[in-house]
């Protein structure tokens, strides 16, 4: 029982630890790189003019489809009532746009307008600390 005890205890201790590291992105250089790679398409600042992309000031709390006049497409819109931006969807989504659109949508030929992909787990969960702090 008490070896069952620890085992339990080490699986906790294991997950609080993984969790808090990937909540713990470093939003400065998650700034650093949307500014070196993802300003082409998108702005940060509150009122930001949406571009090929959508103003990502407050993309984290607004939800997704969300941003004021940009023109999202109809299979972006369809799949993203099923979802909301939290930190793992935003990971997957920024890995590979697409593929995660389709899995949520469950369309094979739903596409992404974005095709840019973040394949660094780092990158993307500096971002995604970035991204929380525009609200």
């Amino acid at each position: 029982m008490k070896s069952l005890f620890i085992a339990l205890s080490t699986v906790a201790a294991l997950s609080i630890t993984s969790t808090a590291a990937f909540a713990a992105g470093d939003a400065a250089a998650g700034e650093k790189i949307a500014k070196a790679k993802c300003v082409a398409c998108h702005t940060f600042e509150t009122g930001g003019a949406n571009k090929v992309g959508p103003n990502l000031f407050g993309v984290t709390t607004r939800g997704a489809a969300k941003a004021a006049g940009y023109s999202y497409s109809k299979g972006f819109v369809d799949a993203a009532a099923k979802f909301t931006w939290d930190e793992a969807n935003l990971m997957q989504y920024l890995e590979d746009p697409t593929a995660f659109l389709r899995a949520k949508s469950g369309e094979a030929e739903v596409r992404s307008k974005m095709t840019f992909k973040l394949p660094s787990a780092d990158d993307r969960a500096n971002v995604i600390a970035y991204l929380g702090t525009l609200k």
